[in-house]
């Protein structure tokens, strides 16, 4: 199967993956503690992100995955969708712990998963 074709129907996974989240994960919760849903899938993307890095550190693996399902598994537009919302209420503390804990734990996340992907490795 051609790379291209193979990133798209990983996309088309990760898309399914997360729509399944938001859905049974999100979609019973009020929109003001959806934030945690994505908050949980952009950590859980970095994680698996980063085991992909340390197992597979180039390649044609990686790109699949990591560009294909994982790229359309987290959405760093849902995330600043719910920032904007959160101003909108009025909860401006959330509107800005969450991007900057998004960033901080999926930073750690990342490493995480690069030290445990090495070790699977």
């Amino acid at each position: 199967m051609p790379t291209g074709l193979a990133v798209a129907v990983a996309g088309g996974l990760g898309a399914l993956a997360r729509y399944a989240l938001d859905y049974y994960g999100g979609g019973r919760m009020e929109p003001h503690h959806q934030v945690y849903v994505t908050f949980a899938v952009n950590v859980l993307g970095s994680l698996l992100l980063g085991a992909l890095i340390g197992v597979h550190p180039d390649g044609r693996v990686r790109i699949v995955l990591g560009v294909g399902f994982l790229g359309a598994f987290t959405t760093f537009s849902t995330l600043m969708a719910q920032v904007h919302h959160s101003v909108g209420r009025g909860s401006y503390g959330q509107a800005l712990l969450l991007p900057g804990a998004s960033v901080l734990v999926g930073l750690a996340a990342l490493h995480a998963g690069i030290v445990a992907g090495r070790h699977l490795a």
